[in-house]
């Protein structure tokens, strides 16, 4: 079977999906055929004249097959780079372990917020949580939590606030939030605060003061 890592727009679609499953296991496919096996799919011939324009399919004497290369190593992958791979191939459990990292910065203050993920973004990371919202992609279940605390929120307006109150730890090893704050509680429910009591927050951080630049564990 063919999955498809970080999609497009495009490539999102439930019918592009089933297209290149059908055109994998197929020969010769002619557009009849395609009529024939997707009747119940609206609009097909304009989407897959979208999918040809793309560079995904091609049409060639009124014959169609896929056009997209299946990756082969994790060689020069990168993140949120749009790949097409084999999952049965061993290079797909390959690309599901490798390990990134991401940086967020903001406009307010010079910290800078460094996380790890993993290809697909599935993590609970503030990179990976923006990101999603920014591209419209569905949440992960591990990442649920963290919409229920800040919903749609601005990357930047929940930066400066996280960002200043991560700072603070610059100056003293716990730090005192007495008013409940989403954006503590966001730090805090992705491990990056520890509630020592009451009012008292620990750092969870690897924290380089000279640099200003917080690391997740």
């Amino acid at each position: 079977m063919i999955s498809i890592l970080n999609p497009t727009k495009l490539t999102r679609q439930p019918f592009f999906n089933d297209l290149i499953q059908y055109l994998a296991a197929h020969d010769e496919v002619t557009l009849r055929q395609l009529k024939q096996v997707f009747s119940h799919v609206s609009h097909l011939e304009r989407s897959i004249e979208a999918y040809v324009q793309a560079g995904y399919i091609k049409r060639k004497d009124k014959r169609y097959c896929n056009q997209f290369t299946l990756v082969t190593d994790t060689d020069h992958i990168q993140l949120d780079q749009q790949i097409f791979v084999d999952t049965d191939s061993s290079v797909y459990e390959e690309l599901l372990s490798l390990t990134f990292q991401t940086e967020l910065g903001n406009q307010t203050n010079e910290a800078v917020i460094v996380e790890q993920t993993g290809i697909s973004r599935e993590e609970p990371t503030l990179s990976n949580y923006f990101y999603k919202l920014r591209e419209g992609l569905p949440l992960s279940d591990s990442q649920q939590p963290l919409y229920q605390l800040l919903g749609d929120v601005n990357q930047e307006y929940a930066l400066k606030y996280m960002t200043t109150f991560l700072l603070k730890f610059g100056r003293k090893d716990v730090v005192k939030q007495k008013r409940p704050d989403i954006f503590v509680q966001a730090l805090e429910l992705l491990g990056y605060l520890e509630k020592s009591t009451d009012d008292n927050y620990e750092l969870r951080m690897v924290f380089d003061k000279q640099n200003l630049v917080f690391s997740s564990s």
